[in-house]
Parts: C-alpha cells; sequence; structure tokens
C-alpha cells in the first residue's frame, strides 16, 4: 500500500475498533475507555511512549499513520521521534502489520489502545450458539403507551424462556408489537449482517429474524384492564409465531414447533393466556 491507501486503510480500521479500559479489557462504553496521558513538546513522556509501544505490538516494525502523504511501514525505534514532532500538530495511528491491535493518539497529548475486529459480511451461526430473543413495543403514541407499559414488563422472562438452541441459522429474532396505528407491519426477513447500535464493542449482528406484530386497533381500545391487554396482546403474539413454522425451511431446519411450545408455556405463566 503507498501512502495514501494506508492511510484510508487506517481510518476503516480505527471504526472496528474495541478500545481498552483500564484494566485492560474492552470497554463497554466511551466513558470507560482508558485515555493515557503522554504530554507535548518538551514535555513529551518518551520512555513511557515507547515502553507501550514495545509492550502492545511485537513486530520490529509497525505502521504509522500521520496524514494521506505520511504514513509508512517503520521501525519502532523511529515511530516515537515522529510521534513527538507531529502530535500536537495531527492526530496519529499505530497498527501492527497483521492490523490486529492500534493505539491512537488525539492533538490533546493523550493516546487509547484498542483492539481491531474483524466483522464480516456474512458468518455460519457459531455450534452450540442460543437463540436471543428480543421483543419490543417502542412505537407507540399518546393512546397507546398504556399498552407498552402493560406488556413489556413480561418481555424479559419470555426471552429467557426462549434462549435455547432450536438449530437452523438464526442466531437471534426480534419481534416488534406496532403501536402506532399508521404504521404497517412487516413480514418476515432474515439478514445476515445488521449494524448494531446499541452496543459499544459488537458492531454488527448476525443471522438476524426480523418482523413486526399490528394489533386489531379497534378492539386495542374496547381493552380497559391490563388483564384484558396482556391476554390479547400475548395470544397475538404467539399466534404471531406462525410465519415461524411457515418458512422453517428456509431457516435451515429452525424447530418452529418447540419455540411455540415453549413460548407458549411461557405466556401461561403469566395467567394471562
Amino acid at each position: 500500500m503507498d501512502s495514501k491507501q494506508l492511510f484510508r486503510f487506517f481510518h476503516s480500521k480505527f471504526y472496528l475498533s474495541n478500545w481498552l479500559n483500564e484494566d485492560g479489557d474492552l470497554a463497554q462504553s466511551e466513558v470507560e475507555v482508558k485515555w493515557h496521558y503522554c504530554g507535548v513538546n518538551e514535555d513529551f513522556r518518551t520512555q513511557f511512549v515507547s515502553q507501550t509501544i514495545d509492550d502492545t505490538f511485537t513486530d520490529d516494525e509497525i505502521y504509522l499513520c500521520i496524514s494521506s502523504g505520511n504514513s509508512s511501514l517503520m521501525h519502532k525505534s523511529a515511530v516515537v521521534d515522529q510521534i513527538w514532532k507531529m502530535l500536537h500538530k495531527k492526530e496519529i495511528g499505530i497498527m501492527d502489520q497483521s492490523f490486529t491491535k492500534m493505539i491512537f493518539f488525539n492533538s490533546y497529548s493523550t493516546f487509547k489502545i484498542g483492539i481491531i475486529r474483524d466483522f464480516p459480511e456474512s458468518r455460519p451461526k457459531p455450534a452450540g450458539s442460543l437463540l436471543k430473543v428480543a421483543f419490543h413495543a417502542n412505537s407507540v403514541d399518546q393512546s397507546t403507551y398504556h399498552v407498552s407499559e402493560a406488556v413489556t414488563k413480561h418481555f424479559e422472562s419470555f426471552e429467557k424462556a426462549l434462549h435455547k438452541d432450536y438449530g437452523g441459522n438464526m442466531e437471534q429474532l426480534w419481534i416488534d408489537l406496532e403501536l402506532v396505528e399508521s404504521h404497517k407491519s412487516y413480514p418476515l426477513r432474515f439478514q445476515k449482517r445488521i449494524g448494531n447500535p446499541s452496543s459499544y464493542t459488537e458492531f454488527y449482528s448476525y443471522n438476524v429474524g426480523h418482523y413486526s406484530v399490528r394489533p386489531d386497533f379497534e378492539k386495542l381500545r374496547t381493552l380497559v384492564s391490563e388483564e384484558e391487554i396482556c391476554s390479547y396482546v400475548f395470544e397475538l403474539l404467539y399466534q404471531s409465531t406462525q410465519i415461524l413454522l411457515d418458512k422453517q425451511k428456509k431457516l435451515d431446519g429452525f424447530d418452529a414447533s418447540k419455540f411455540r411450545l415453549d413460548f407458549q408455556n411461557a405466556l401461561k405463566k403469566t395467567g394471562y393466556v
């Protein structure tokens, strides 16, 4: 790679990195990321930076990325001097030759250490992994907010009851209860990779089944008590899982019958079904 290509490559890897916390583990939020102070100009902590680079990278030569015209493979002994010269002017990145580790220096004289992750376009379901089910009722308006409040308190128990291995190729199943009357439901779709903005470390979710359920809003308006609401919605959610049975072959042999039985048993435990 020439300098321009390397600098672009560095930026692509920067956004696929998990940053370390104070204990050297993966930080689970931006707040947990450990920033190390290294000083600037005459206060630059040469020995500290040099030792950190030696501890982080086993290669004798590493990639130093400063700009599109100043990025190259360089011996570790020369990298520290380049950082000292440019730190107050530019943000600087260092990567190993296998592109698995990174140190990023900002212009405020601090740096963080990260692990570069690989997120392929697709992957097979890991052997023995358990299905992660997530129920949502977030799309509401003033007239249906109380419905969401009534049913969501039970979702966690359903998700735990369905956290099993049902075979097939599906790793996650997201079921949305649509509580805005003007919104339409959408059928089951299976996505090999989808962005995961809710996680700081896992940027993508794989092998995800996702569909929504739309209630009869006329009927919903006639339901007053929490018992009536839960009874109706839970039955509706259960009936919606027929789509998993219909699409069983496309889900590579996912055991929809077992899933539905487990879901039915979990619903019965609420006393509303």
